[in-house]
């Protein structure tokens, strides 16, 4: 038993050296070995858009679990990933219409295999990342490292904390039900209320001027708010804060700021 778990695991191991060795690979990542040297890492991470976007060199003090907080930043980004495939799985038997949205989100839960497990997933996974994403905001500001030189990333991560926030709102819309539908009035009563532009800003949303007449047109528009606008929009300001993160280079605990690696 034992030489046939160990043969596996060397058929596995030269599987995977063969297929690092392979054109296919080095045409993705641009490298056919694991780097040896300092120079070879410097090289890899200038040659691959998947390693570049990160730091070619990262302080093991700003790695630790008491000062990331667990590395909030880190989870907020793999929860969204997580929500763009649950979301993309439920966008499938979804119907954005007020006469069959919330038979769809039923069906999802009772008739689709892992609907059930997959619609209560993105529920979760979605309230959980306004949650650290919030956490990580509070650690940025607690241990200072909103200021000089990340003070643009700073001010990246509010926006993506409120883009976040109106993602999980946006959320609660779809399945069109007493929820649902109140929390459309509701935004369409708070947008009328934004100087100058509330007006617009209400059309926008809704699709109607009046906030008694709400249906199709607002389901709609939020629908196209939740699986468009705000997934581009946040991957575009996820890509801007991780080239931030790479250009001013990871923090360090306030103490330590100022005395390297």
């Amino acid at each position: 038993m034992d030489r046939l778990f160990y043969g596996l695991i060397d058929k596995l191991v030269l599987a995977m050296q063969d297929l690092r060795r392979s054109q296919l690979w080095i045409s993705v990542f641009r490298h056919s070995q694991l780097p040896q040297t300092q120079a070879d890492y410097l090289a890899m991470n200038r040659r691959s858009f998947f390693i570049h976007i990160l730091p070619a060199q990262i302080h093991r003090r700003s790695l630790r679990s008491s000062y990331s907080w667990l590395w909030m930043g880190a989870i907020s980004w793999w929860l969204f990933v997580l929500l763009t495939i649950s979301g993309i799985f439920l966008m499938v038997y979804y119907v954005p219409s007020v006469e069959r949205a919330y038979g769809s989100i039923v069906q999802i839960i009772n008739q689709v295999a892992l609907g059930r497990f997959m619609r209560n997933f993105h529920k979760w996974a979605g309230e959980l990342m306004v949650i650290t994403v919030f956490l990580h905001m509070l650690r940025v500001f607690y241990t200072g490292t909103y200021q000089k030189p990340r003070e643009f990333n700073w001010i990246l991560g509010v926006f993506l904390f409120l883009i976040t926030i109106f993602f999980a709102f946006s959320g609660y819309i779809l399945p069109w039900d007493q929820l649902g539908y109140f929390a459309t009035t509701i935004a369409g009563n708070i947008a009328r209320g934004i100087p100058f532009i509330g007006p617009q800003v209400q059309y926008a949303l809704l699709g109607v001027h009046e906030v008694k007449n709400v249906g199709q047109v607002a389901l709609s528009h939020w629908y196209v708010i939740h699986v468009f606008l705000l997934p581009s929009l946040i991957v575009l300001l996820i890509s801007v804060h991780f080239w931030r993160i790479r250009k001013d280079e990871f923090s360090l605990p306030p103490e330590e700021e100022g005395q390297g690696s």
